[in-house]
C-alpha cells in the first residue's frame, strides 16, 4: 500500500481527526463569513485572532465533544427508520444542545481571556436567544443526519450543516447585549 493510499484512507479509519479538520476549516471560514456579511469586512481587515479562536474551540473543543455524543447515542439508536431519526433529534435538542450553546459561549469567552464572571454572564445573557432558533435548525438537520447519512459521515455532514448555524452563533457571539434579558 503506497503513501498515498495511506493518507486518501486516514478519514476512514480516524473519522474524530476528520471532524477536527473539518471543523477547524468550517469554524473559523464562518467568524470570516459573519464579518464580512454583517460589515463587509474584507479578509486584510478580518479579525483573525477571533477566526483562530473559533478555529480552536471548533477542532479542540466541539468536535471532539460531538464525536463522542454521536458514537455514546449511536449505541441507543439502532434502527434506521424515520422515527427512530426523529427521536434521536428531539433528545439531542433538549440535551446535548444546551450544553453545546453553554460550552461555546463559555468556552469562547474564555479563549478571549475573559473573567470567569464575564464567561457566566455571556452563557446567561445569550443563551436563550440563541438556543429558540436552534429549536427550530436543529431537529430538522439532525432527523435528516440520522435517517439518510452513513455514521461514518454524521460528522462531515453537521460539519457542512453547521456553517450556516456558526454563522449565526458567530453573530450572536459579537453582539453587545447590555440590555437585560426578558
Amino acid at each position: 500500500m503506497g503513501a498515498l493510499t495511506k493518507i486518501r484512507h486516514l478519514p476512514e479509519q480516524y473519522p474524530m481527526i476528520r471532524g477536527m479538520v473539518s471543523y477547524a476549516i468550517i469554524w473559523p471560514s464562518c467568524s470570516l463569513t459573519q464579518e464580512y456579511l454583517e460589515r463587509g469586512t474584507t479578509i486584510e481587515h478580518a479579525d483573525w485572532a477571533r477566526a483562530a479562536r473559533f478555529g480552536f474551540f471548533g477542532a479542540f473543543c466541539m468536535a471532539p465533544v460531538f464525536y463522542g455524543w454521536m458514537k455514546y447515542t449511536s449505541r441507543f439508536f439502532k434502527r434506521n427508520s424515520i422515527a427512530s431519526a426523529i427521536k434521536r433529534a428531539a433528545i439531542e435538542q433538549v440535551s446535548y444542545g444546551p450544553l453545546a450553546l453553554a460550552y461555546f459561549y463559555f468556552g469562547m469567552s474564555l479563549l478571549e481571556m475573559k473573567p470567569i464572571s464575564e464567561c457566566v454572564n455571556e452563557v446567561k445573557k445569550k443563551f436563550w436567544p440563541t438556543y429558540k432558533i436552534g429549536v427550530f435548525y436543529w431537529p430538522l438537520v439532525q432527523t435528516l443526519n440520522f435517517y439518510f447519512i452513513a455514521e461514518k459521515n454524521r460528522i462531515i455532514f453537521v460539519s457542512a450543516a453547521s456553517f450556516v448555524w456558526t454563522v449565526y452563533l458567530s453573530h450572536m457571539k459579537s453582539m453587545d447585549m447590555t440590555k437585560k434579558s426578558k
